[in-house]
C-alpha cells in the first residue's frame, strides 16, 4: 500500500466533517491575517511615529493594533476549539470503523497477531492519527491560502520581492516538508513497530510472570524488553532531532527570506518606488506570513509517524474474512437437526486439512462426544458450526438449510458455547453472569446447579465479589464452574462445549458433565477425557482430521480401536492414582 492510498483512505475519514474542517481552514487562515495585520500596523505605528507627525495620523494604526492583537487571540481559540473537536470526532469514528473491521476477523482471522500488538493497534496507533488530522489538513492549506495572498499583497509594491517571499514561502512550506518526510519515513516505522512490540511484552510479561519467575528466564525477557525499548528509545530521539532540525531550518529559511528583502527593498526606497516605512512594513510582515508554514516541516515528522500507524490499522483491517457473510441471509428457523456430510477443511498455508471427510448427525435432543487426541480436528470442528471458519458450500445443514446461507450473528445466537479459555471478566460475580440476561433468582438456581452454591455461602460480598483479571482470584475449578454457570443462563437450543473438564478433578468432571447433559436440550462435547460417555447417544472418535470410529459406548469398547486404547490408558492412570 503506497503513502497516497493511505492518505487517500485517511481523508476519507474527514469527508462527513468537510464544513467543519473548512471553517477551520477559514479561521487558521483569518489568525495569521490578523498576525500579519498586528505586525503591519505595529511597524507602521512605529516607523511613523519615528517621524514625530501629527497623532491623526496614527489613529487609525493605534486602533488597527488593538482590533488585530484582540482578532488574533479569538481567530485562534475558535480555530483550535473547531479543529479539536473535528479531530476527537473522526478518531470516535475511526475507532468504530477499525472495530466493526476486526469483529468479524475473529477468532480465525487474527490467530497470528499477539494480544498486545492488537491492543496497540486499538489505542496507540489510533490515537497517533491525531497529528494527521490536526497537522495534516487545516495547516497546510492555510499556508497555500496566505502564501498566495501575501504574495499577492507584496506584488503591488515590487514583483521581485514578491518573488522572493513566495519562494522562501515554497521552500520552507513544501520542500523542506518533503524532504523531512523523506527522510523520517523510516524512523517512523521503527518507532512505532517497537512501540508495539513493548505493548506486547508488557502484555506476556503481565500474563506469563508466574512462568518466567519458574524458569529463570527473567533476564531474558528483560533483554528482549530492553532491546525494544532500546529501538523505540533510539528511533524516538532521531525523530526528535529531526523534528528540532525542522524547527531550526524553517526559521533559519523565514529569516534568510527577511534578509533577502531587505537586501532587494533598500534600493527601492532609494529609488523612491516606495518609503521606508513601507519597507519596515514588508519586513515584518514577511516574518508573521511564516508562521503558518514553519511548523510544516516539523508536522511532517508526526505526519509521517500518522501514516505508519494508518498502515498497521489497514494491514489488519484489509485482511480477508475467514467466513463471507451471505448478502440476503434466509431466516433461521430454531434449531431442529445438524447434518454434516462430507466435510473436508483445512487451514491456509498448511499441507493436510484440518479435517477430512466429516459426515454425521444431530437431532434435538441429541447428545454427541466427539473424542480425539489433540489436534485431532474436534476444535476446528465446533469453529466451522460457530460460523468462525468457512465450510465448503452444502457441507453443513442447519435444518436443512446450507449453513452459508445463514447469517453468523443468527447462528451464534442459537448456540451456547463452553470453551476450554473462556474468559472470566475482570469485574464482579454479578457482572460476570449478567451478559446472560437473567436474574439473580436465576443466578442462585444455577450456581446451585454447577456445584458452587457452598462456596457462594462463603463469599462475604456475594454477588459483589470481585473475580479477579480473567478469573485470578478464583480456582481453576471454580473459574470453570463460573464460566459453565453463564452458559447454562443463556439456555441455547444448541449446547457446545470444548473440552469443559479443565482444571477439573475427577469427581468435579463427572459432576458438571452431569449439569451439562442435563440441562443441555442438544450438545456436541468435544474431549480428549472419556467421562460419563455411557450418557452419550452417539460418540465419534477422531484421529488426524477424520471419524475413525462412531457408536455408543458400549459398542466401542467391545472392539479394538483408539477408543478402547483410551479407556484403558484413562482407566489404569486413574487407578494408579488412587
Amino acid at each position: 500500500m503506497t503513502g497516497m492510498s493511505e492518505t487517500s483512505r485517511l481523508l476519507s475519514f474527514a469527508r462527513p466533517y468537510g464544513k467543519e474542517i473548512g471553517l477551520s481552514v477559514l479561521l487558521s487562515v483569518a489568525t495569521t491575517a490578523a498576525s500579519i495585520g498586528l505586525m503591519g500596523t505595529s511597524s507602521f505605528l512605529i516607523a511613523t511615529a519615528a517621524l514625530q507627525p501629527s497623532i491623526a495620523v496614527l489613529q487609525v494604526a493605534i486602533v488597527g493594533v488593538r482590533t488585530f492583537g484582540i482578532a488574533r487571540g479569538v481567530f485562534r481559540y475558535l480555530e483550535r476549539l473547531i479543529t479539536h473537536s473535528v479531530n476527537l470526532k473522526l478518531l470516535a469514528r475511526i475507532r468504530g470503523w477499525f472495530f466493526r473491521s476486526v469483529e468479524p476477523l475473529a477468532p480465525g482471522g487474527l490467530e497470528d497477531l499477539k494480544s498486545g500488538d492488537l491492543l496497540a493497534r486499538s489505542i496507540h496507533d489510533i490515537e497517533n492519527l491525531e497529528d494527521f488530522y490536526v497537522r495534516g489538513i487545516a495547516p497546510p492549506l492555510a499556508a497555500v491560502l496566505v502564501t498566495l495572498g501575501i504574495s499577492l499583497f507584496t506584488a503591488q509594491y515590487a514583483v521581485n520581492l514578491a518573488a522572493l517571499l513566495a519562494g522562501g514561502l515554497i521552500l520552507t512550506g513544501l520542500v523542506l516538508s518533503l524532504q523531512v518526510r523523506s527522510i523520517s519515513r523510516e524512523l517512523s516505522s521503527v518507532a512505532v513497530d517497537s512501540h508495539a512490540r513493548i505493548s506486547a511484552l508488557a502484555v506476556e510479561t503481565v500474563r506469563g510472570t508466574v512462568e518466567i519467575l519458574m524458569a529463570n528466564a527473567e533476564n531474558r525477557h528483560l533483554d528482549r524488553v530492553r532491546e525494544a525499548s532500546y529501538q523505540s528509545r533510539s528511533a524516538e530521539q532521531a525523530m526528535s532531532s529531526l523534528h528540532s532540525i525542522s524547527l531550526a531550518s524553517g526559521v533559519l529559511f523565514s529569516n534568510l527570506t527577511l534578509v533577502g528583502i531587505l537586501y532587494l527593498g533598500i534600493p527601492l526606497v532609494r529609488a523612491t518606488q516606495f518609503d521606508g516605512v513601507t519597507l519596515a512594513v514588508l519586513t515584518l510582515i514577511t516574518l508573521a506570513s511564516f508562521e503558518p508554514v514553519n511548523g510544516l516541516p516539523a508536522a511532517s515528522t508526526k505526519i509521517q509517524s500518522s501514516l505508519a500507524s494508518a498502515r498497521r490499522l489497514f494491514e489488519v483491517a484489509d485482511r480477508p474474512r475467514p467466513v463471507i457473510e451471505p448478502q440476503e441471509p434466509s431466516e433461521i428457523p430454531e434449531f431442529s437437526r445438524l447434518v454434516i456430510s462430507h466435510l473436508t477443511y483445512q487451514y491456509p498455508g498448511t499441507l493436510t486439512p484440518a479435517l477430512q471427510d466429516i459426515s454425521f448427525t444431530l437431532n434435538s435432543g441429541s447428545k454427541i462426544a466427539l473424542v480425539g487426541p489433540s489436534g485431532s480436528g474436534k476444535s476446528t470442528l465446533l469453529k466451522i458450526i460457530q460460523r468462525y471458519l468457512p465450510a465448503p458450500s452444502s457441507s453443513i445443514f442447519w435444518n436443512d438449510m446450507d449453513l452459508n446461507k445463514l447469517s453468523g450473528d443468527a447462528v451464534r445466537n442459537q448456540l451456547a458455547v463452553l470453551s476450554q479459555n473462556g474468559y472470566v471478566f475482570s469485574a464482579t460475580l454479578r457482572e460476570n453472569l449478567s451478559p446472560a440476561g437473567s436474574n439473580k433468582q436465576d443466578f442462585m438456581e444455577v450456581l446451585k446447579q454447577v456445584g458452587l452454591a457452598e462456596w457462594f455461602s462463603r463469599l462475604p460480598d456475594g454477588m459483589d465479589t470481585w473475580t479477579g483479571d480473567n478469573g485470578s482470584l478464583l480456582s481453576g475449578g471454580e473459574r470453570q464452574r463460573l464460566i459453565l454457570a453463564r452458559t447454562l443462563l443463556l439456555d441455547r437450543p444448541l449446547l457446545l462445549a470444548d473440552e469443559p473438564f479443565n482444571h477439573l478433578d475427577l469427581a468435579s468432571e463427572q459432576a458438571v458433565l452431569n449439569v451439562l447433559l442435563d440441562s443441555a436440550q442438544s450438545c456436541i462435547v468435544a474431549t480428549h477425557r472419556l467421562v460419563g460417555m455411557h450418557r452419550f447417544d452417539h460418540i465419534l472418535v477422531l484421529e488426524a482430521g477424520r471419524i475413525i470410529q462412531a457408536g455408543k459406548h458400549t459398542e466401542l469398547l467391545g472392539v479394538p480401536g483408539l477408543y478402547r486404547q483410551f479407556w484403558d490408558s484413562q482407566n489404569n492412570r486413574f487407578s494408579f492414582d488412587l
